[in-house]
């Protein structure tokens, strides 16, 4: 999986929060079923077990997502930032994944 972070995302990354990786995470509690979850973005300090690095242009950031999870999302996303709602976007060519994702710290 290949994620890309505009410099949007980039800036507003470093100003939000202390690490330098974050995760993609699937959240479906709540949700009723599996296919209907939710991505959201973490702050984490260390990479845990059962997730993997994703690929990226920038050196700013490490991604990880959750692997038994990777059948959600497109080989190539982006995520970006909406200064006008204030929260971040994950997308790719095909579909938008999240447009209000928030960012949790850890």
């Amino acid at each position: 999986m290949i994620i890309k972070l505009t410099s949007r995302a980039v800036d507003q990354l470093k100003q939000k929060i202390n690490s330098n990786m974050i995760a993609l995470k699937y959240d479906f509690d709540g949700c009723g079923c599996v296919v209907s979850g939710v991505t959201h973005l973490e702050e984490i300090s260390q990479i845990e077990e059962g997730y993997e690095v994703a690929s990226n242009e920038q050196n700013d950031f490490t991604i990880v997502f959750q692997k038994q999870y990777e059948w959600v999302y497109d080989e190539m996303m982006t995520i970006d930032f909406l200064e006008e709602a204030n929260t971040f976007l994950l997308k790719s060519d095909n579909q938008i994944f999240n447009p209000r994702m928030m960012i949790k710290k850890v």
